[in-house]
């Protein structure tokens, strides 16, 4: 199943009812089962949490938006969580982008899931 980013800016990220993270042997391919995004339009200044959750045996998550990226912080098996503020963008660029969530098991095989995104 694809997971879909949930844009939902009046709730807290760690009070959301989320799936059960699936248990694989290390070996396993990783798996995103859900994103949750604050916002799927922020504005520039703004600060945007994620929240991803994947199979057990994912050791990392990466954000990736035009080149640039972050790694999530691993909260819990399986759960990965972070806020960033929303970079200014120039008048003359495109504001529309592809957010990458990338994740990896320790053998670097990887899941990816893109998402549409827009900074106003």
């Amino acid at each position: 199943p694809l997971a879909s980013p949930s844009p939902s800016p009046s709730a807290s990220a760690s009070r959301l009812a989320t799936p059960t993270i699936l248990m694989l042997a290390p070996h396993a391919a990783p798996q995103i089962i859900y994103v949750h995004l604050s916002s799927n339009s922020p504005h520039a200044g703004a600060t945007l949490s994620v929240v991803v959750l994947t199979s057990s045996n994912v050791a990392s998550v990466e954000i990736r938006i035009a080149g640039f990226g972050a790694n999530l912080p691993k909260t819990d098996v399986g759960h990965f969580e972070g806020s960033n503020p929303v970079p200014k963008i120039p008048f003359f660029m495109s504001h529309s982008f592809t957010l990458d969530v990338i994740a990896r098991n320790t053998a670097g095989a990887t899941a990816l899931q893109s998402f549409p995104f827009q900074i106003k």
